[in-house]
């Protein structure tokens, strides 16, 4: 059994996870850049007591965690950062007014849902999902003290997302984080991005 991560129609309470859309940063963020200063899409955005229930990594529950990736429709640039870049986590207490410092995000917003999904788990389990075995396309990535998450296949995200095609360049997003964070943080963790 695993915990397949679904993207629903309807619209995510406060308390939800979801896909797409604005992040609720607060004013004393700015909006993520990649190395060369391009804006980079808000992916999701998942409140800290989602990520604890399914991975031991001990959130402070007022914060949300944002996942930030390159991208973009105009030009193939973004490839190469996020393969060897990958996308920015920030964790951050949520604003009342949502933020967009991409200007072309994600719509319509999803909300995102746990399956419990009666399959085996596995490496060769390349479907999304959180916590249980990662399916690393590549070799394993170990980033310090960083703990895998979750991760998202480019198929999925593609009907999820079907105006931001191959975010994921083909291949799979996998959410690395710090454990114990209990107050802002702009190094959170890592997107890491692999494709085959």
């Amino acid at each position: 059994m695993f915990n397949e991560l679904v993207f629903l129609e309807s619209a995510p309470n406060n308390n939800s996870p979801y896909l797409g859309g604005s992040p609720y940063l607060p004013k004393s963020i700015d909006w993520p850049v990649d190395s060369t200063g391009n804006p980079l899409l808000h992916l999701a955005t998942f409140p800290a007591a989602f990520i604890n229930k399914y991975a031991p990594v001990n959130l402070g529950l007022h914060l949300v965690v944002s996942v930030f990736t390159p991208y973009s429709k105009k030009s193939d640039s973004y490839i190469e950062k996020a393969m060897t870049e990958g996308g920015k986590i920030i964790a951050y207490e949520p604003s009342g007014e949502p933020v967009d410092g991409y200007g072309d995000p994600i719509l319509p917003v999803r909300w995102i849902s746990v399956f419990k999904n009666p399959g085996e788990d596995s490496d060769e389990n390349g479907i999304a999902k959180i916590s249980g075995i990662p399916s690393w396309i590549q070799d394993e990535e170990v980033h310090g003290d960083l703990k895998y998450i979750l991760q998202i296949n480019n198929s999925r995200l593609n009907k999820a997302a079907p105006s931001h095609k191959s975010i994921f360049i083909g291949g799979s997003g996998f959410l690395l984080l710090k454990s114990n964070i209990n107050c802002e943080d702009l190094m959170a963790g890592k997107l890491v991005i692999q494709t085959s």
